[in-house]
Formats: C-alpha cells, sequence, structure tokens
C-alpha cells in the first residue's frame, strides 16, 4: 500500500453513517470496517468487533494500524438506553473508553460521534462552548463517552450530529425515510410540533468526517444543516418535496406522544466553528431532500 494512503477503521458501520462512510473510500483513503454482526451483503475489508471487549477492540486496532478510526457504533435507541441503561452504559460509555485507550496506547487518532441529548433543549440551537444537561440516560452515556475522548493522551475528536437522516440500501429507517414510506402507504402519522433541530444528511457528515481526519484537528466540532425546524415542519416540507399528503400528518405535542425517554424540546447545533475552521457549507434542509430523492428513487421501494 502506498505511504500517503490513509487508513481509516470505522466501527458499528452497519448503520446509515457507518454506510455512507465506507462509500467514501478513495485512492488516498482505505476504509475498513466493522460491526458485532457480519453485514448482509459482502463488505471488503470488513471485521467482526464488540466495542465493548477491551481486548479484542486493542487487538483489531495492533492488527490493522489505522491512522484514525471514527468510532459510530453506540446504542442510538433513546426509550431502550432509559430502559435498559446497564446496557446503555456499556456500549456507549465503556465501548467508548475501550477504544479511547487502544488509540492512546498505538497512537491512533480518534474521532467519536456524538449527540445533541447532551443538552437539555431549553435555549438551543447550540454552540460548542455552550454547558450540557443531557435529560435522558442515553444523553448521559454519550456525554461521557466525549469526556472520555477530549481527555485523551493524543488526536482526539468529538464530533456531536443531530436528527441524522439519508438512505442506504438495507439500512434501518429513520425519522425521514419513515415518514415517507409511511405516507406513500398512506398511512396517517403523528408528529409532534415542540421538538426543534438541524436535520443533517448523512452523507455530508460522512464526507465532513474524513476530511475532518485529514487535517491536524482535535477537540469538539458541531456538524448540521443549515435550518432550525421542528419536527413537524420537517414533516411538512418532507411531503411537498415527494408528493405525499400533508393531511395524513396528525400535529401533537411531545406529552401527548408519551415516549419513554425525555427528549430535548428546542434543541440544534450551531456550526458557526466549522465553517470559519474548515469552510464547511451547512446544507439546507431542502437541498438535501433534493438528493435524498435522487438517492431513494421511487419512495414505494423503501424497505
Amino acid at each position: 500500500m502506498p505511504d500517503d494512503v490513509m487508513k481509516v477503521l470505522i466501527t458499528g458501520s452497519s448503520g446509515l453513517l457507518g454506510q455512507k462512510l465506507i462509500s467514501q473510500g478513495r485512492r488516498d483513503v482505505q476504509i475498513f470496517s466493522t460491526g458485532r454482526t457480519r453485514p448482509k451483503q459482502d463488505q471488503e475489508n470488513f471485521e467482526l468487533l464488540d466495542v465493548t471487549d477491551a481486548r479484542q477492540v486493542k487487538g483489531l486496532l495492533e492488527e490493522i494500524g489505522p491512522d484514525w478510526v471514527i468510532h459510530a457504533a453506540a446504542l442510538t435507541d433513546v426509550d431502550r438506553c432509559e430502559v435498559e441503561r446497564d446496557l446503555a452504559w456499556r456500549i456507549n460509555a465503556g465501548g467508548t473508553e475501550n477504544v479511547v485507550r487502544a488509540c492512546e496506547s498505538l497512537h491512533i487518532g480518534l474521532v467519536n460521534l456524538s449527540t445533541d441529548y447532551v443538552f437539555d433543549g431549553a435555549s438551543g440551537p447550540y454552540a460548542e462552548t455552550d454547558s450540557t444537561n443531557p435529560l435522558s440516560y442515553y444523553g448521559l452515556t454519550k456525554l461521557e463517552g466525549e469526556r472520555c475522548t477530549l481527555s485523551m493522551r493524543g488526536q482526539g475528536i468529538v464530533v456531536r450530529t443531530i436528527v441524522l437522516f439519508g438512505y442506504a440500501p438495507g439500512i434501518r429507517l429513520n425519522f425521514i425515510t419513515w415518514l415517507i414510506r409511511t405516507l406513500s402507504q398512506g398511512t396517517p402519522v403523528r408528529v409532534v410540533t415542540d421538538q426543534w433541530g438541524t436535520p443533517t444528511l448523512a452523507d455530508d457528515l460522512a464526507g465532513f468526517l474524513i476530511a475532518l481526519c485529514q487535517k491536524n484537528a482535535a477537540g469538539l466540532f458541531h456538524f448540521a444543516g443549515a435550518d432550525l425546524l421542528s419536527r413537524h415542519e420537517m414533516a411538512i416540507r418532507t411531503c411537498r418535496r415527494f408528493g405525499l399528503d400533508e393531511g395524513l400528518l396528525i400535529p401533537i405535542t411531545t406529552q401527548e406522544l408519551r415516549q419513554v425517554a425525555p427528549r430535548p424540546f428546542r434543541s440544534g447545533l450551531k456550526t458557526d466553528l466549522i465553517q470559519r475552521e474548515f469552510q464547511v457549507r451547512p446544507c439546507p434542509f431542502d437541498e438535501a431532500l433534493n438528493i435524498l430523492a435522487e438517492q431513494i428513487g421511487d419512495p414505494k421501494d423503501l424497505a
């Protein structure tokens, strides 16, 4: 392999972001993907990895010798984290610590993915310098992973993101693709009006993460879309772009939805820092929907 090829190992590659990261491989970037189970389709340079097993994590990193690890493995089901707290802590906090310690000892750079759920949603959108105050156990476990990453010896980066959406074949539906599939089937959907965020196209985030590994960066960054929208407004705009029936949208409050874990209401992430430091242009939501429409083709084909 040429010396100028950067090797990047991804944990949790079976999710949407992982699949988008895999597609970022090119002549100067070699991607190694990992997950707890083997993918349904053949995937080049894939290795089984359980991040809760510290010995396995270090052994695999020693074997592959990546320049960077992008740590996307996490238990992201917010309500499940609230109920299965031991599991959530073991994966999101303990698993991250295992990756951090292995990267420290082997002098490997680390990018750890985090979330807006580290904030309470009282006064968003938030900058990197704003105080954290997670409402949910999921947010608490991710905040612990952040602290571990930012205190590591060496190059540790945390990138927070929010309302990640996009399309990849065979990947679990996210909020936007779930909306498209459900509404295209003529099924009414309840959507909250009081949860706000800055929805983020997964393709854009993946490209930024790879570019970040190629820079001499460290610390905490926010990456998100350009528009602060309520979930209900996201749904309305999605209907209009995909020609779906807005009449199927049933506006409700978070209290009426009765979710297990508390959610931040007025969230969102400010991206002034990455715009200034890396000349990043956050993607407007409507533009992101156009990209998504090209990728999906016929909404009825969504699994």
